[in-house]
């Protein structure tokens, strides 16, 4: 594990796949599975942000699906107007430029997105879309499905689930019918001042918040190279445990993405939760860090790992010492009442 420029870690999955690429993890993990573990573990505990390699997933699997996204993006009004609009109660389709507000008590967002979930579970409507770019998506879908298993066991590891928990990550997951990958376009910002996207109040590219389920993975292309996004430090006081709301405005790390095959993965509000708190859920926000950025198109691609639609959410056993915070309360009953207050602020709720 090591820095990168942003203060935020590297750790590699590569212990936990097999000569077969499926992941492995025997009657005793390996010394290196530990120690990749034990990284996981502080990582969690402090601020809840990494980068992730080896897990799965090509350079070129990336290259490919944001050219694809690229090709959406780039539709004209008209053709967007023929996409199909963002379902709160499925969480898919196209969401138009500032329509939503991740964090309620700011501006819009300043981002498109065209969000899907698994076709096993859900019917993806891809009309107006571009030639060949359901496949595409669904494609890079199961790619990440496949890899998240890896990071399961990784996970139930750091936490030092006993052994016959080890799966536990796994049996919450084993429908995957509430995760969502998310597609996003940053346009340029125009008419950019060096504090217009940073200060109290006025609007960012994405608004602080916390992400709602276990944990998302997150790519970002070459090109754009993924600037401005920033992560709260540890130390930076409220906001980061399981509520889903972020606190103050200070104290911030710049997670410059690697772009490729390395992914930045963090923490959600659900895994909060599942520890009592002992591992964070940490605010973020998208921020526009010079004018070379802001007169620059910027994308993005999130996998959010929400767990299984019915499962119940509660402290682990493992986790029980302590006063539990938090009540119990089902997976989709969480994601969707974090959804509809984003929405509600734009007046969209359903």
């Amino acid at each position: 594990m090591n820095g990168g420029n942003s203060e935020l870690p590297t750790v590699s999955l590569a212990s936990f796949i097999g000569e077969c690429g499926g992941c492995v993890v025997g009657d005793e993990p390996t010394p290196e599975q530990r120690l990749t573990a034990g990284q996981i573990d502080a990582v969690f505990r402090r601020h809840g942000f990494l980068y992730l390699t080896d897990f799965g997933v090509s350079e070129e699997d990336v290259r490919v699906v944001f050219n694809n996204m690229k090709r959406l993006f780039a539709l004209n009004d008209e053709e967007k107007a023929k996409l199909s609009k963002f379902d709160p109660r499925t969480n898919t389709g196209f969401s138009k430029f500032a329509a939503e507000a991740l964090n309620t008590l700011r501006p819009p967002d300043l981002k498109e997105s065209f969000n899907i979930r698994s076709r096993k579970h859900y019917t993806n409507d891809y009309t107006g879309t571009p030639e060949g770019f359901g496949d595409v998506a669904e494609s890079f879908w199961d790619k990440l499905e496949e890899a998240s298993r890896r990071l399961f066991i990784a996970c139930a590891l750091a936490m030092k689930l006993p052994r016959e928990d080890m799966r536990f990550f796994e049996r919450t997951f084993r429908r995957f019918d509430f995760s969502t990958m998310r597609m996003l376009h940053f346009p340029p910002v125009e008419d950019f001042s060096p504090d217009k996207c940073t200060r109290d109040g006025d609007a960012l590219r994405i608004g602080e918040h916390t992400d709602f389920g276990m944990v998302t993975l997150l790519f970002h292309d070459a090109e754009s190279a993924g600037e401005g996004l920033q992560v709260k430090k540890a130390d930076a006081g409220a906001g980061n445990d399981a509520s889903g709301v972020a606190g103050t405005n200070t104290g911030w790390i710049d997670a410059i993405s690697r772009g490729g095959a390395t992914a930045i993965v963090n923490t959600g509000a659900l895994i909060a939760r599942w520890t009592n708190d002992e591992w964070r859920a940490t605010a973020h926000r998208v921020v526009v860090p010079n004018d070379v950025a802001a007169g620059r198109d910027r994308y993005s691609l999130a996998f959010f790992l929400d767990p299984d639609k019915d499962e119940v959410i509660e402290t682990h056993p493992r986790f029980s010492d302590a006063v539990n915070k938090y009540k119990p309360i089902t997976s989709g009953g969480f994601v969707q009442m974090k959804i509809e207050e984003m929405l509600k602020v734009q007046g969209k709720a359903t």
